[in-house]
């Protein structure tokens, strides 16, 4: 069955429409002064993994060549210094789609792949690669893009109307709350404030970031997921923030023997369903504090609990947006680019049946390690059946592969303790 996909209407998200290039936003533009003076490329990008034999190159490249066009983020690159959007001539399937054979080489092919550079011009920055590894029987496909044209979530909406054979519901839509709701908290706790380097950088991770990047994960049953928020009454975000303290708390223990809490960068999305497919950033960064010294799984639940439920009763998101939205676009590159938060944690939930061409996604995941002198980036991405926690982290920091079994090891830890 053809689905047939269009740009739609940006609404509060600072973005363009199908009819005119549309205006970037002030995160946009900081990002694309980003991009264009940074040694690596700023880009944000998702993984898909499925069974091997799934699909063909030429099947592939026929799919993206049919939605290309109804894609208008797919078709447009931001220039640093613009205020608008740039139209580039329409993207050559066989330019942007390509397969890769490596058996017994999936890991490191996928890690060189995220340090690779973007299409140059005119080509739009995006490309789609097809990684064949028949000795893991895995079938990977990695779509990247310019961080300045699109966010995780938005990255997560346009791969799914790029790939899948029916339209999937992909992340929530964000909901703006009545009038009148606003905070300037985002403000005293932004991260582009000041914190002492033992609150960013955990014990033991004191080498100097080489820049480059590598991508280690553990997938664990969804339901699985969901069955541990249920019995706590929290939320899943809530339960998998908890994990990633605890992963953190024993991470530390293990490379220093000491341990103290964390202060890591979570996106808080502000997009909404009208402007799912268009180009651009929706997403707010906000601090939460990872409470790794808590005596146990219980007290990091609460801590973590206490938190989240302040950020969405103060209206944190909807006045730190608009605040952010009026600074000016050198002020948020210069901050982003002395990187004040060292760790990010994101969490997107990938809802409604996604097939592509005939398959099932065995899991999926989100990678980004954009900001200079950052460490980590936990993306936590759930399907219907899957949940995928992956780590993006800094090579000169191997053991940070640890990190993803650290993290089922604390949840099993929350999973087993007395509610």
């Amino acid at each position: 069955m053809r689905v047939r996909r269009v740009a739609e209407k940006a609404s509060g998200s600072g973005t363009g429409t199908v009819d005119g290039p549309g205006r970037m936003n002030a995160l946009d533009r900081a990002l694309a002064l980003l991009s264009a003076r940074g040694a690596a490329p700023m880009l944000v990008g998702h993984v898909l993994d499925f069974p091997a034999g799934a699909f063909t190159l030429d099947e592939l490249r026929g799919r993206v060549a049919e939605r290309v066009p109804g894609l208008e983020a797919l078709g447009v690159v931001a220039d640093a210094g613009a205020r608008s959007w740039t139209r580039v001539p329409p993207p050559e399937a066989g330019a942007h789609v390509r397969e890769e054979r490596v058996d017994g080489r999936l890991a490191e092919a996928t890690d060189a792949f995220l340090g690779a550079p973007l299409p140059a011009r005119p080509a739009p920055g995006w490309d789609l690669l097809m990684l064949t590894c028949r000795t893991e029987q895995v079938r990977r496909l990695c779509f990247r893009i310019d961080h300045a044209v699109a966010d995780g979530v938005g990255t997560a909406h346009l791969v799914a109307a790029l790939l899948a054979d029916e339209p999937v519901a992909g992340p929530y839509p964000y909901l703006p709350p009545g009038s009148g709701r606003a905070s300037r908290a985002w403000l005293r706790a932004s991260p582009f404030e000041r914190f002492p380097e033992h609150e960013t950088v955990p014990p033991g991770c004191g080498a100097v970031p080489s820049g480059a990047a590598a991508l280690a994960y553990a997938d664990v049953p969804d339901g699985e997921l969901r069955a541990v928020a249920s019995r706590w009454d929290a939320g899943v975000n809530d339960v998998y923030l908890t994990a990633v303290a605890g992963a953190l708390a024993a991470f530390q223990r293990r490379q220093a023997g000491q341990v103290h809490d964390l202060r890591v960068v979570m996106p808080m999305s502000v997009r909404t369903r009208e402007a799912r497919l268009a180009p651009g950033n929706a997403a707010l960064p906000a601090m939460l504090r990872l409470p790794c010294t808590a005596a146990g799984p219980r007290e990091r639940l609460e801590a973590v609990v206490a938190q989240t439920r302040a950020h969405k009763a103060s209206g944190l998101r909807e006045g730190g947006w608009r605040t952010l939205l009026r600074m000016p676009p050198r002020f948020l590159h210069r901050s982003t680019e002395r990187a004040r938060f060292r760790l990010a944690a994101s969490h997107i939930g990938i809802h409604g049946d996604y097939r592509v061409l005939g398959a099932s996604p065995i899991a999926t995941s989100v990678f980004g390690l954009n900001s200079p002198g950052m460490l980590g980036y936990f993306s936590l991405t759930r399907t219907a059946s899957t949940a995928r926690l992956a780590v993006v982290h800094d090579r000169s920091h191997p053991a940070a592969t640890d990190l993803p079994a650290l993290w089922v090891k604390a949840l099993t830890e929350l999973s087993e303790h007395v509610a």
